[in-house]
């Protein structure tokens, strides 16, 4: 199918309140089976097109003109809902779902609502587009709960949703984002595989160039509500004219070729791990010793990466590690055996160590910056007032938070700032170990950049050792030196960062590498 789905000309939208607008002079025509990515950061205004289409977003005074195939050109003031069945795809986290409901009850209502159909039907039509894509779960798997569905999991459904009312434009608002790469990949070559069958265009929006390298098509730059950029996707993953997409493409390191060689840490040893197993639910070791135990040791400086998809086994030695959870083997950690420490004594070992995660929800949303950063410090040492400002003060103006109002709550702040919030609250603490957990996820690319290079110089300036939990390669051979693979609870593989990356063992570490190269489509490969 040929011809033009939409047509916009000079479209200018504004958001009530704001004192420019968010959107400006922005012109598109999107043919029918096309794929066109918008490219760039929050306020770039890529978004507020993409809800403005999809009827959700109201605007004040849009100017400019929309025209749908070959209807009537409308002024944009004018447009309250695509002529055509459209899909939105939302990222997966926030969870756009009622949590406790079952998964595949919501999602039967949204394509009965789209196809105007009893519910029972919605629920076989979903079902028959969950059995079509390759790689989803089963449909019985979405009986659950939503909120106990792994985001890849729920993705898939909120996909097979969205095929299932056969669109003719699917709104995809930073779908991609907070996946592993491999999941994200899947999912890619799911979303292209159904186009191609179904030819419906794609509009994407997104804060990163690995959505344009994945999908192909056509690429479109934004900053600041205007146009600096457009091009087919190979062209400009080869090569860009603007400074800003030079900016956005270069952002995220790229695991094509071995790490550097980085200096071995010589500090004694402050994590120690014995025998210890994933897979077993209960405290007794084995009366024989398994292949399967962890044996390692983690030095005071050193960074090691925890590497593997949802449900590898990643977070549950990081349970482990913290007391969390009791397994069979043994614990060392700043040479006091943890198996022997009552709770009391487990949260004072605990003050030892700071977490950074990906999770808008890690920190109290109703407490202040300042109150943020200080209770660290009350928990620790009985400091004076002004000692503990200047700790905070410090601290926030390594993260770049200093000028920022210290009294506002941390709900004011957005996902970047909330991010080097909780790097502030673990610099102010001067812990021994950092566990860093997908730090980077939802952020787009120039932030991601800033919160990797505040963490690799906290880890140099502090000499803190890391564990850092992550699906990417990419990440991880920035803010690690060593990094163990797991795959389905058990050890896959471990090793120098630069030793996996040059002569992989497994086919695991393969697969991992594989989904974090962010390379150009080959013409081959491209969507057509």
């Amino acid at each position: 199918m040929s011809g033009v789905l939409v047509e916009i000309r000079d479209l200018a939208l504004t958001r009530p309140g704001a004192d420019r607008p968010g959107l400006e002079r922005f012109s598109l025509s999107l043919q029918r089976a096309e794929i066109v990515t918008l490219l760039g950061e929050a306020d770039s205004g890529k978004d507020l097109l993409l809800r403005y289409l999809d009827g959700s977003e109201r605007c004040d005074g849009a100017l400019g003109s929309v025209r749908f195939g070959e209807g009537e050109v409308l002024p944009a003031g004018r447009r309250t809902g695509l002529p055509f069945r459209a899909a939105y795809l939302p990222p997966a986290r926030p969870l756009p779902l009622s949590p406790r409901a079952s998964a595949a009850s919501q999602l039967s209502r949204i394509v009965a609502r789209k196809l105007e159909c009893p519910r029972g039907a919605a629920r076989e039509d979903l079902r028959a587009a969950l059995a079509r894509i390759e790689g989803a779960p089963p449909f019985d798997q979405f009986r659950r709960p939503a909120e106990s569905l792994s985001d890849a999991a729920l993705s898939f459904g909120l996909l097979a949703a969205a095929l299932a009312i056969a669109p003719e434009l699917v709104l995809c608002d930073h779908f991609f984002d907070g996946l592993s790469p491999a999941s994200a990949a899947a999912l890619c070559s799911a979303l292209r595989a159904e186009r191609a069958r179904l030819g419906f265009a794609i509009l994407y929006a997104a804060s990163g160039p690995q959505a344009v390298a994945r999908l192909g098509g056509r690429a479109i730059v934004l900053r600041q509500g205007r146009i600096v950029e457009e091009g087919d996707a190979e062209h400009l993953m080869s090569g860009q004219t603007h400074a800003y997409t030079r900016s956005l493409f270069g952002a995220l390191p790229q695991p094509l070729s071995p790490a550097p060689q980085r200096p071995t840490p010589r500090g004694e040893p402050l994590l120690q791990v014995y025998g210890l197993l994933l897979q077993s639910g209960g405290r007794k070791a084995p009366k024989a010793p398994s292949r399967h135990a962890l044996n390692f040791e983690l030095r005071r400086g050193a960074s090691l990466a925890l590497l593997g998809e949802e449900g590898s086994g990643r977070r549950a030695l990081m349970r482990a590690v913290l007391g969390l959870e009791r397994r069979p083997g043994r614990i060392v950690f700043d040479a006091v055996d943890i198996g022997l420490l009552s709770e009391t004594m487990m949260l004072r070992l605990r003050r030892r160590v700071a977490i950074v995660t990906g999770a808008d929800d890690a920190l109290d949303p109703r407490m202040s910056l300042f109150d943020t950063v200080d209770e660290p410090l009350r928990a620790h040492l009985r400091l004076s007032e002004d000692l503990a400002a200047g700790y905070r003060e410090t601290a926030l103006k390594r993260v770049g938070l200093h000028a920022y109002d210290g009294r506002a709550p941390v709900s004011s702040l957005s996902p970047f700032d909330r991010r080097r919030l909780q790097i502030a609250r673990a610099i102010v603490a001067a812990p021994l170990l950092v566990v860093v957990d997908e730090p980077l996820r939802g952020l787009d690319a120039i932030a991601q950049t800033t919160i990797r290079d505040l963490l690799a110089e906290f880890r140099v300036e502090q000499q803190a050792a890391f564990l850092v939990i992550t699906s990417d390669f990419a990440i991880a051979q920035v803010l690690a030196d060593e990094a163990m693979v797991f795959s389905e609870g058990k050890l896959a593989e471990r090793g120098q960062i630069r030793s996996l990356l040059s002569a992989p063992k497994t086919e695991a570490t393969r697969a991992l590498i594989a989904a974090a190269a962010r390379r150009p489509l080959s013409p081959a490969a491209a969507p057509v």
